[in-house]
């Protein structure tokens, strides 16, 4: 994969991260079917973005 491509999908995982951080901040807990799909997707975006950039990850 080209550098530059790998830099747009980190940008692109990263601003994914934090939308995602902020719409589980802002979720009630109530909401628990939302809450774990958000959670799902958050931490299945720090998995690729980890393999992104090179850091090892668990699984």
């Amino acid at each position: 994969m080209s550098k530059s491509k790998k830099q747009v999908l980190i940008k692109a995982y990263e601003a994914t991260e934090v939308s995602l951080q902020q719409r589980i901040a802002s979720t009630p807990v109530n909401q628990a079917k939302q809450l774990l799909h958000d959670f799902t997707q958050l931490y299945r975006t720090q998995g690729k973005l980890a393999r992104l950039k090179g850091v090892s990850v668990n699984g």
